[in-house]
């Protein structure tokens, strides 16, 4: 079963963080289930929130920060690279650092099955091979002259089919591309949560579409939010 939820903890504690800040801004992401309010190219967005030692980390951004791309990916090069980003997110020791507080990592939700058509890719190769197999059939029916004649009308058709395909996968690209979001949700559990003084996260190194990281976080004595970036990608809770 797919979890692509908000972890409750992180919603019930912003939801608390929402009425007692009056934050516009935090409430319409509970709305909308903590994704990001702006679909902005290059920014993404990260909660923390902690209650009774236990720590969630909710990292939301556009498809396009990490992938390169939006629409779901049929090549096996999109594909590699759906499958490269969602390892790099399982990472979570290389993602995050914490201090002081020995968190021990419990849990890591990363879905990106949505970011995939597999029938559309299946499709496309099934094509190639009957169209490779029409095309072999056709050259050894044919002789001399007339092997020659058709196989001439046969590249024609080829490159007319091939132009056809070419604009219609652009077509379908350009119609299917939307705005599409990638959320990973990671748990700890905590030994001390008044220990935990500073939160670094190494997502800018991970993955260079990433420009800017509006931060939000309740801790059990203070409650904030900052922007990110790479030259500032530490948060200091005291």
């Amino acid at each position: 079963m797919k979890q692509k939820s908000t972890n409750s903890l992180v919603l019930i504690i912003l939801s608390m963080l929402a009425v007692f800040s009056g934050s516009a801004h935090v409430a319409h992401a509970i709305q909308k289930g903590s994704n990001l309010d702006a679909h902005v190219h290059g920014l993404s967005e990260i909660t923390i929130a902690m209650a009774d030692n236990a720590l969630d980390i909710q990292f939301a951004s556009p498809a396009m920060n990490l992938l390169g791309f939006e629409y779901k990916a049929t090549s096996h090069k999109d594909i590699a690279t759906v499958k490269k980003v969602e390892s790099v997110l399982l990472q979570h020791n290389q993602l995050f650092s914490l201090s002081d507080a020995s968190c021990k990592h419990v849990n890591t939700i990363v879905d990106l099955s949505d970011h995939v058509d597999t029938d559309d890719h299946k499709s496309h190769d099934n094509h190639e091979d009957h169209h490779g197999h029409e095309k072999h059939q056709e050259h050894n029916d044919h002789h001399d002259h007339e092997e020659h004649q058709a196989h001439d009308d046969h590249h024609k058709h080829h490159n007319n089919h091939d132009d056809h395909s070419d604009h219609s996968d652009h077509q379908e690209h350009g119609a299917s591309e939307s705005h599409s979001e990638i959320v990973a949700n990671y748990s700890y559990q905590c030994q001390d949560a008044s220990k935990l003084s500073s939160f670094k996260v190494a997502l800018f190194e991970a993955f260079p579409g990433i420009y800017e990281i509006q931060a939000f976080w309740v801790m059990p004595t203070e409650q904030g939010s900052a922007l990110l970036k790479p030259s500032n990608s530490v948060i200091e809770f005291r």
